[in-house]
């Protein structure tokens, strides 16, 4: 007796059905988790350029008797860190550090650099700096941080604005102990010991410090 053997051509109407359904998951899954990756990797950076000039910040001040330098906005402080004159080192050497991409205080740099290696332009840094500290303070005070959407040290959560750039989920802090993290946010505001809004000026912990902004 002859067994007769049925090949199927191919997938039945279910089985397409299943396959671009799963198809059409991993298509909206994808983006989401690449982006994931890539934010997680500019956050590494950033992390590691912002421990980098809070380093540059203490030795600032150790050669200038406890004295972080001085400026009305953030930028202003910080071209105090890189080279005063031709040839010296200064304390920062390159301006990327002050470069977070994906931030809206620094677009692409090839439209707005002022090719002036002695100050920070508009749109060349993205760090904001807490102003009127000095090296004595409580190394919980934070020196060093993500610029935020306002002064009052507010973020945004989305991306698009100002103060939104990890999607209003952490913010890069480095504090006067020279301790540089991702702290998660809290009702879209820093906290540090508790307290609402750590980085609010006028508060007295902060010993007259003030909000410095890119």
């Amino acid at each position: 007796m002859k067994r007769t053997i049925h090949m199927r051509a191919g997938f039945t109407l279910i089985e397409l059905l299943v396959v671009i359904t799963i198809i059409g998951i991993l298509a909206t899954l994808a983006p989401q988790a690449i982006n994931g990756v890539l934010m997680s990797a500019n956050r590494i950076k950033a992390l590691s350029a912002a421990r980098n000039i809070g380093m540059a910040l203490k030795t600032y001040a150790n050669e200038h008797d406890g004295a972080f330098p001085s400026g009305d906005t953030a930028s202003e402080a910080f071209s105090k860190l890189l080279p005063q004159d031709v040839g010296s080192s200064g304390y920062i050497s390159d301006k990327k550090q002050f470069f977070v991409k994906g931030s809206k205080y620094t677009p692409p740099s090839d439209s707005t650099t002022s090719g002036n290696q002695q100050r920070l332009a508009q749109g060349e840094n993205h760090w904001a700096f807490m102003a009127g500290l000095d090296d004595s303070g409580s190394g919980r005070w934070p020196l060093l941080f993500d610029g935020p959407a306002s002064s009052e040290g507010a973020y945004s959560a989305k991306k698009t604005e100002r103060g939104g750039v990890w999607e209003g989920k952490v913010a890069i802090v480095v504090r006067l102990d020279g301790s540089a993290n991702a702290e998660q946010l809290r009702e879209l505001k820093v906290q540090t010991d508790g307290q609402d809004n750590a980085l609010k000026p006028g508060e007295n912990w902060a010993a007259g410090g003030k909000i410095a902004m890119p």
